[in-house]
């Protein structure tokens, strides 16, 4: 029999002033889904934080992101596209997000941490205790994947890095998806391991890439540096949120056909920001997900 835990969970959501009614649309479906007592924490910069105070609640709360990261990394007005840096070269966007994710475990005192993009929603009841193994908790890892991932390789190149381990090639794992599952303790544990490995800190080490994964790091530190053993995780080879990639705006036709490959183990869709796809034609489809 599967015993329950006494795990706390928090919703992890980095989000920016272009996605400001997408995550207005997740927050929605967290409120009508999701298990009450899941928090679920914005990081939001702070100009940002104007476009999603309406949001904030109960159970909806704030992370600053300059709050979070060192002060060597900052941003000028009128500048978006990229973080200046006082210790590295210019930082990109997408790779400042993935330390803003990597921050966050300092920030806050969950034990386990649902990294939930703000392009998605949940479509059915969501308790991540109903998810747990034996005081487990699930971590994907899809096998099948070398050579159907642009990357894929490189990612995991980088993190064997990181982490001082062999370099593998031909890598047939991925750990990247939707609603990814960290244990707060492993990845402190794993960001102190990149220190150690490297001798400086851990953002020093990130800054200047550019290609990282940070959900491969986190993969690759559960598999190999842990083990199943000492994870706290099962690996679970399901993908459970319904997600659509591509760069093409969907219709309401092509919504109601998307719609309808959702499977059961399905609790939540993602439609890509950057199909710029309209949230009113979402919220028009999936209008009885938030009834």
């Amino acid at each position: 029999m599967t015993s329950r835990t006494t795990l706390s969970y928090a919703l992890i959501t980095p989000s920016y002033w272009r996605d400001v009614e997408r995550c207005r649309l997740l927050v929605e479906s967290v409120h009508r889904w999701a298990e009450p007592k899941l928090q679920h924490y914005l990081v939001i910069a702070r100009r940002d934080v104007p476009l999603f105070a309406s949001m904030l609640g109960a159970r909806t709360h704030l992370i600053v992101v300059e709050d979070i990261i060192p002060s060597w990394l900052f941003q000028l007005p009128g500048i978006r596209r990229f973080w200046l840096s006082l210790r590295t070269r210019p930082v990109k966007n997408w790779i400042l997000q993935q330390i803003v994710k990597l921050s966050v475990p300092a920030a806050v005192t969950e034990d386990v941490l649902l990294y939930a993009d703000s392009d998605m929603f949940f479509i059915a009841p969501y308790d991540p205790v109903t998810y747990e193994r034996d005081g487990r908790v699930p971590l994907l890892e899809e096998v099948g994947q070398r050579g159907k991932i642009d990357h894929n390789d490189r990612w995991h190149a980088v993190s064997a890095n990181l982490l001082g381990l062999p370099v593998e090639t031909g890598c047939d794992t991925n750990y990247v998806s939707q609603l990814v599952c960290w244990r707060r303790a492993n990845a402190l544990g794993m960001l102190e391991r990149v220190e150690s490995v490297q001798a400086r800190a851990w953002e020093r080490c990130i800054a200047p890439l550019s290609v990282f994964s940070e959900y491969i790091l986190y993969g690759l530190h559960s598999a190999r540096v842990l083990g199943a053993s000492a994870s706290g995780h099962w690996h679970d080879p399901v993908v459970r949120t319904l997600c659509y990639w591509p760069e093409i705006s969907l219709d309401v036709a092509a919504l109601r056909n998307f719609k309808l490959q959702r499977e059961p183990h399905h609790h939540s869709a993602m439609i890509s920001a950057k199909s710029d796809t309209s949230v009113t034609d979402i919220r028009s489809v999936f209008q009885e997900s938030f009834a």
